[in-house]
């Protein structure tokens, strides 16, 4: 596999430094003066690699998964089973992990709210999270308790994102304890 592009890697800095910004201050503070100060970069440049800020959302959500994605694998390549090292990788948020993607995950979801195509690509997200989680499980566990299980991570993101040191430490292992509960459930 080749080395990036400078322009490639130039763009994954631009678009680490507007989630920094954006899970520090906001979608609306984030600015593309505020992105090029923690970028270390002109104005200009920013707006040379990026057309606007929802251009911005949607590689900053690239590699957010891209991130998670590495995450889970690299927890299965240990010996983990395939959702207790999606549950970990999702819900690492004790001291030294990083608060700053679950808020970046937050804005994420707060904008697509506000912004349609966003929005369509958040949907394919959590619906092709929804049958990955399902795939994972084997055949244990249907749509619905795939959908209960994404939903304790996003509300987990969410609180991790506001009070880190209220999920430190819980939110993974009782993912594990849902799980196990679900999968106790569908099979009597």
């Amino acid at each position: 596999m080749g080395r990036p592009s400078v322009r490639e890697e130039r763009r994954r800095e631009i678009a680490g430094a507007f989630g920094r910004v954006l899970a520090r201050q906001g979608f609306a503070r984030a600015t593309i003066a505020a992105v090029a100060a923690e970028a270390g970069v002109a104005p200009g440049l920013v707006h040379h690699h990026f057309r606007d800020k929802d251009e911005l959302l949607e590689v900053l959500m690239s590699g957010l998964l891209a991130r998670f994605r590495a995450g889970v694998r690299a927890l299965e390549a240990e010996g983990a089973a395939p959702l207790d090292a999606y549950g970990d990788a999702a819900l690492r948020l004790g001291p030294g992990d990083d608060v700053e993607a679950a808020r970046a995950w937050v804005g994420l979801f707060a904008e697509a709210q506000r912004a349609p195509a966003l929005f369509k690509r958040v949907r394919r997200l959590l619906d092709g999270e929804l049958e990955g989680l399902v795939r994972r499980s084997g055949g244990t566990l249907g749509s619905e308790d795939a959908a209960t299980l994404l939903a304790f991570v996003i509300g987990s993101l969410v609180l991790g994102a506001f009070a880190p040191r209220k999920t430190a430490g819980f939110a993974a292992p009782s993912f594990r304890r849902l799980l196990r509960a679900l999968r106790e459930e569908s099979a009597t």
